[in-house]
């Protein structure tokens, strides 16, 4: 465990100017400001969906092999997640706790914990084994939204806690970015409220970051970018109506809405998938057997 203070000359520069202030970080792992040049903090629902974790599975190894830094905040769902994919894909990455350096985390979190540490980075403005209260995490957000260059949202209800990252990253001029979601799922209303509202760039492939950004796309060595809505624009409909019905049930004339087909073609669909037993209907609404 280590210590850096703000007079340090490896405490990162953007967080010097960030109100309120940071004075101190501990830390785990190689401490290496030129983690944060290029950076970026993806954080969104603990409710993470299926869809979410094909988003960050899809959006992520490109910024990843651009050289960019993967800021998250270690809980489950999209930032666990994000901390995964970076590492899957020998990236670089950087945990911010909402506890003490030290605390002790969960047993199925500890192998992802020790494995950040050997490779990328941990850090906490809290010493030792402080406990974890409430107000520590919206104060660990501004940490993370403080240390990147951009903020990408990807799966927030409207009420989500990602949503105060999103207001740091705009109250420090960082550039907010959020990925859509399906009309009826309640954890993409806070990222498509971001979106209509103009606050935040709408985000549909890494591309998009990087063009954004001005970040040096030359260093990418993917032939071929996987596009994040492949999914909706070239699978089957069968298999968009499952991606649907895995956030949650809907009635036939919600899943035509969502999937953008008429809902003849939808119901001749939702009758093969319940012939093959992965969908099953209750009440008007369908619901997905595939967990």
């Amino acid at each position: 465990m280590g210590v850096i203070e703000i007079k340090d000359k490896n405490f990162p520069p953007n967080l010097k100017k960030i109100t309120p202030k940071v004075t101190k970080l501990y830390f785990k792992g190689s401490f290496n400001k030129n983690f944060f040049q290029e950076s970026i903090a993806v954080v969104g629902s603990r409710k993470m969906t299926q869809y979410g974790q094909r988003v960050i599975e899809n959006l992520l190894p490109p910024l990843i092999d651009a050289g960019i830094t993967i800021i998250s905040g270690f809980m489950y769902g999209v930032d666990q997640a994000a901390h995964k994919v970076t590492l899957e894909n020998s990236g670089k990455t950087v945990a911010v706790l909402g506890w003490g350096i030290d605390w002790p985390v969960e047993n199925a979190d500890q192998k992802l914990h020790q494995e950040i540490e050997k490779k990328g980075l941990i850090i906490s403005e809290y010493a030792k084994s402080t406990a974890p209260q409430l107000w520590m995490f919206p104060r660990r957000n501004r940490i993370m939204a403080g240390l990147s260059q951009a903020v990408l949202i990807i799966e927030a209800a409207e009420n989500s806690g990602s949503l105060i990252t999103a207001s740091y990253a705009q109250k420090y001029k960082r550039q907010l970015f959020a990925v859509p979601g399906p009309i009826t799922s309640t954890v993409s209303q806070g990222t498509n409220n971001l979106i209509k509202s103009g606050q935040a760039k709408m985000v549909t492939s890494a591309t998009d970051v990087l063009k954004e950004m001005n970040w040096r796309q030359e260093r990418l060595t993917f032939k071929k970018e996987t596009k994040l809505f492949h999914s909706i624009t070239e699978d089957s409909t069968g298999d968009l109506i499952l991606q649907f019905l895995l956030n949650e049930p809907l009635s036939i004339d919600e899943i035509a809405l969502s999937t953008g087909q008429s809902v003849e073609k939808v119901s001749v669909k939702l009758s093969l998938l319940q012939l093959k037993g992965q969908v099953v209907e209750k009440e008007g609404k369908y619901y997905s057997c595939i967990k």
